[in-house]
């Protein structure tokens, strides 16, 4: 290869570089808006709400707080500090009328406005509509 063609693929691979860099910030933004909201259609009020990385097996603070429910069809919004961060995320729902707790497992909330709960008590299958 010539000096030029040499010069020229050089120049080109930078553009390609920077371009590249400059793209980064805006994909690591978009993973990091996991606000969304949850709309319970469980058919059962909800008293306790956590939501942790599908990596780790500790569970944050319950989202809701005092005697505050989230009873069937109502809705909440999820807001996260700018600083959290996984690529899936658990979510754990204990009932106000007792029983074990149940669990939504694996959700990419990156790419997620809104999430419905639904639960069938008879099986204990759990499902998401995932919006």
């Amino acid at each position: 290869m010539n000096r030029k063609a040499a010069s020229l693929v050089a120049l080109f691979a930078m553009a390609l570089l920077v371009l590249l860099q400059a793209a980064l910030p805006v994909a690591r933004a978009e993973e990091s808006n996991l606000n969304f909201d949850l709309v319970n259609a469980t058919g059962y009020g909800i008293k306790g709400i956590y939501i942790a990385p599908s990596t780790v097996e500790t569970w944050g603070e319950n989202l809701l707080t005092g005697d505050q429910t989230l009873e069937n069809n109502q809705k909440m919004s999820v807001k996260f500090s700018p600083s959290a961060s996984a690529p899936k995320w658990d979510i754990k729902i204990v009932w106000v009328d007792g029983g074990d707790a149940v669990y939504w497992k694996g959700y990419k909330l990156s790419e997620i406005t809104t999430i419905t709960l639904k639960y069938n008590r008879e099986s204990g299958e759990t499902s998401a509509t995932a919006e």
